[in-house]
């Protein structure tokens, strides 16, 4: 008998087809097929950047080598199946700095960064004597991409050892200007590539398009430095050199680094040389060249220098580093080079005077091309010093001086000049203290005022807390207002360390840790004020901002939530960088915490600042206001997220082994309905609560490990709640597969069970297609911001960016669970099953314990909003999807459970359109 084709064979087809479309390596991909109706830019850009590995693998069309290279090294064949990922001074990654490629890169210097990473996979040597086959890539950051996007070429070449050349060809992909992808053709040269590099060893070179300058993908040239890391030869005997750092000897007390543990001094010395500020020893607002080694920045006066590191050596405690000059604070966050304000040098620690002495080279021979650029000219001298001793004017936790050897009538000459590091950065130095110098004034000004009666029954934030560091609100009188931040910088005589200070003592030293009621403390206060000026009408039009710095010591009574405090400010504006610049230290500072709450995530606090000079003193400033909250100790606050995980888990198990007991007790009554229930339905619920017994094993021993040594007195009731909660998801998961047993017997012995059979295999194809879409959605969308970080910078390691997808999966699995209820549906439209499968308080009271994460989300997000405006973050990890998504989520789930109620009243086509309905007559004509 003929028929037509049905609807129903039409969905397997189809099905089959876009799961096997999914996973095709030459597809599209699933997200052009999610986007492919979007008409916004976003979702063009994402499809862009979704099809470029498809259209790069596209252009890879080799490029003769012979054309453009014979030249520089002549080609060659290997005499050997080895080969490694390094050559001469190269490592298997290397970076280094471009300028130019105009219609493709970005050509200034200037922008976000300059930077670009060369790496290798094939190194192979040839029967050619000292000659090496090359294949690697390079990868150009800055491109022209509305979503940064790199300009990437795969290259092969070959290395001369003994002419220092190397010369590549290939093809890669970029965009235009008009976000056109492109694939440029290139051949890429560097000159004095040796076997080993010193401070005057300047690897250049240039990237050439093989287009015509007319085509299409034309780029103009790139010239291109880079500073090898491999077999490196410190050039300068620093013996010879003594006499010139002799009178950098100032006899001041000194950070020994000889004390530090082994292996310590690259990662002390290089965590710390940040950024500084400079301080020039004469007026150089007059315009004069003798207060740099070069010419201005752009007509002004460069403020900041910061240092980035080449090289360390921990055994000769020697480092290599790059000096830069600039005039706007906040080191950046992409790395970036311009020759014509960076120093290079050589450093050497004096374990004698405990100082680090410097030898710097300039870069000369820089134009509009690099490709003649070398180093030269290293008669500059730069030394750095760290305190052992911090105090109220002094809180610069590395400072340093850099002058010439040149006389004044030598060209090149400039004056010397201080720099100070911009904050404390020392934190966990051993033996770096505080040294507390204004006993009277905090005498007289503070203790009358926290030497107050207890509030009995109020706990305040602990001394020795992360509750002490908070941002801050402040206003005026004057009409001004803005923000800033009070940052600890020593309890007592010890440096602040946030989340260190009960953790770094064994177990037998934990009472001895209990502050007392006065504490000394001392801070840096960064404030941002801003002034309305061309108001009109009630409307601001501009502001005047000004940054004040005080730094500050005193008392805090931990008994009343008190804190008392001296300060002094530098007086002058940024542009006043003189050595010798005044400050004004009659300032008085006031804060008050408001006592905590238990299970709260902070409080609140009050307080001002004011100038303690009468009213006609010229200093004298308005009293500012501030408001303020503080967060609750993290170890207080986690101890409290972990209780609160474990109650949330506990119900959830627990009302998940009540409902799953109902609903056990109701096949039991009534066993006929137990062949309708879905298999794939149970088996995702019973792999939803095993797998995390098998996963947060080691995790709940990790857990248990660090709240025995942070809180030792509660380490007992965590692993209690722990052993209780795995307990009731090990009763959950039985009960789940009790249910999955009894289901799969009575199947296999129902009547129907191959009509059953065939709506089973249905629903799982549809389930399964579903399922790994939405893992490779998950997986591209992962991958996507991988390749976004790395185009940005965001140099994070292999391993982070696994557990990144890790976590996304494991929020993906949640997803799936989240969704127990379709495969029921599905498995009542295939059969048309007018069973009441599941018992109204096993499908209602489930969807109810998968609504309570989301139900807690969404509590944590509306109960952080206010924080937020203070800046003040809430743990990502208790928040860790938008309110949005819970809300989707949420919906979505009422729906699931909806349609489980409407197919069990009516039957499994009920949801679907009338039309539709004949899928019946398929199911009859297929067992018939």
């Amino acid at each position: 008998m003929s028929m037509k084709p049905s609807i129903m064979i039409q969905i397997c087809k189809l099905t089959v087809f876009f799961l096997f479309i999914s996973f095709s390596a030459k597809s599209v991909s699933f997200a052009e097929i999610v986007f492919e109706e979007s008409n916004d830019d976003e979702s063009k850009a994402f499809q862009s950047a979704m099809t470029e590995v498809n259209v790069y693998s596209e252009s890879e069309s080799e490029v003769a080598y012979s054309d453009y290279c014979s030249s520089v090294v002549p080609e060659s064949v290997t005499n050997s199946k080895a080969y490694t990922e390094s050559f001469g001074a190269f490592d298997g990654y290397e970076t280094g700095y471009y300028i130019g490629g105009n219609g493709i890169l970005n050509p200034k210097i200037n922008t976000i960064s300059n930077s670009f990473s060369f790496e290798t996979r094939y190194v192979s040597k040839t029967v050619a004597d000292g000659v090496w086959k090359i294949e690697g890539s390079l990868m150009f950051y800055e491109s022209y991409h509305p979503i940064p996007r790199p300009f990437h070429l795969k290259l092969h070449g070959f290395w001369s050892e003994f002419s220092g050349n190397l010369c590549m060809v290939g093809t890669g992909s970029a965009y235009s200007k008009q976000g056109n992808l492109l694939t440029p053709a290139a051949v890429f040269r560097l000159r004095n590539l040796r076997d080993s590099s010193n401070i005057t060893t300047l690897i250049t070179g240039t990237l050439e398009s093989l287009s015509s300058s007319d085509g299409v993908s034309y780029f103009e040239p790139i010239s291109v430095v880079m500073f090898p890391l491999l077999n490196y030869e410190y050039t300068f005997d620093f013996r010879e050199f003594t006499h010139q750092f002799s009178g950098e000897r100032d006899g001041l007390k000194n950070m020994a680094f000889n004390e530090l543990p082994s292996r310590r001094f690259c990662s002390m010395i290089m965590g710390h040389l940040n950024e500084f500020k400079l301080q020039y020893t004469r007026d150089c607002s007059s315009g004069k060249q003798t207060c740099l080694p070069f010419v201005r920045l752009n007509g002004y006066l460069p403020h900041f220098l910061s240092f980035s590191s080449i090289r360390c050596s921990e055994v000769e405690r020697r480092i290599g580093v790059l000096i830069e000059f600039r005039n706007t604070s906040h080191v950046r966050k992409y790395p970036s080079f311009n020759p014509n304000t960076t120093l290079i040098g050589e450093g050497t620690w004096d374990d004698r005077e405990n100082q680090l002495f410097v030898l710097v080279c300039r870069f000369l021979d820089i134009g509009e091309s690099w490709s003649n650029a070398h180093v030269g000219d290293c008669t500059t001298r730069l030394s750095f010093r760290f305190p052992a001793i911090l105090s109220i004017r002094e809180t610069s936790s590395a400072m340093g001086q850099i002058w010439t050897t040149k006389t004044a009538n030598d060209s090149g000459y400039f004056d010397r000049a201080i720099f100070r590091s911009t904050g404390n950065h020392m934190v966990g130095v051993p033996g770096l203290k505080y040294e507390y110098t204004e006993f009277n004034r905090v005498k007289n000004l503070c203790l009358r005022k926290v030497q107050l009666l207890r509030d009995k029954g109020q706990s305040y934030p602990s001394g020795h807390s992360t509750d002490l560091k908070f941002d801050m609100l402040v206003k005026s009188s004057e009409n001004k207002s803005g923000w800033g931040s009070a940052d600890p910088l020593a309890i007592g005589d010890q440096l602040y360390k946030p989340y260190l200070f009960l953790m770094d003592l064994p177990g037998t030293m934990l009472e001895r840790a209990v502050p007392a009621r006065l504490m000394n403390v001392s801070y840096e206060v960064s404030i941002t004020l801003q002034t309305p000026i061309d108001v009109a009408n009630g409307v601001l039009f501009s502001y005047i901002e000004e940054k004040v710095e005080i730094r500050a010591e005193g008392i805090y009574d931990s008994e009343t939530g008190k804190l008392c405090m001296v300060g002094c400010r530098k007086l002058g504006s940024d542009n006043q960088v003189f050595e010798n610049a005044s400050v004004d230290c009659e300032i008085l500072l006031n804060f008050e915490f408001s006592p905590s709450k238990p299970n709260q995530i902070g409080g609140y606090i009050t307080g001002s600042i004011e100038s303690t000079r009468t009213s006609s003193d010229l200093l004298k400033f308005d009293r500012l206001e501030v408001y303020s909250i503080y967060k609750t100790d993290q170890r207080k606050s986690s101890i409290w997220t972990t209780d609160h995980e474990s109650t949330k888990v506990l119900l959830s198990n627990t009302l998940m082994c009540i409902f799953v007991g109902l609903q056990l007790y109701y096949v039991q009554n009534n066993p006929n309905v137990l062949p309708s229930i879905s298999l794939v339905m149970l088996v995702i619920l019973t792999l939803g609560h095993m797998v995390p017994l098998a996963l947060d094993y080691e995790t709940l021993r990790s857990n248990k490990q660090h709240w025995n040594m942070v809180s030792p007195h509660n380490g007992g009731l965590i692993e209690l709640n722990e052993v209780i909660v795995t307990v009731v998801m090990v009763v959950a998961f039985l009960l789940l597969l009790r249910l999955l047993q009894l289901t799969a017997l009575a199947r296999s012995r129902d009547r129907n069970r191959k009509s059953l059979l065939f709506a089973e295999e249905m629903t799982l194809i549809v389930i399964a297609f579903l399922y790994a879409a939405g893992a490779k959605f998950t997986l591209l969308v992962a991958t996507e911001k991988r390749r976004l970080d790395v185009a940005l910078l965001y140099f994070s390691s292999v391993e982070s960016w696994y557990h990144s997808i890790y976590n996304d999966f494991k929020s993906y699995a949640g997803l799936i669970l989240d969704g127990f209820l379709l495969p029921q549906i599905l498995l009542n439209m295939f059969s048309k099953s007018k069973q009441k499968a599941l018992s109204c308080s096993f499908y209602i009271g489930t969807t109810f314990v998968r609504l309570l994460p989301h139900a807690y989300d969404l509590y944590c997000n509306l109960n952080s909003v206010y924080y937020s405006m203070l800046q003040v973050s809430v743990s990502p990890v208790r928040c860790f999807v938008s309110a949005a998504w819970d809300a989707t989520i949420f919906w979505g789930l009422l729906l699931l459970a909806a349609i489980i109620y409407l197919q069990q009243k009516f039957d499994g086509h009920c949801i679907l359109p009338s039309r539709l309905r004949h899928l019946e007559s398929y199911s009859e004509e297929f067992h018939s």
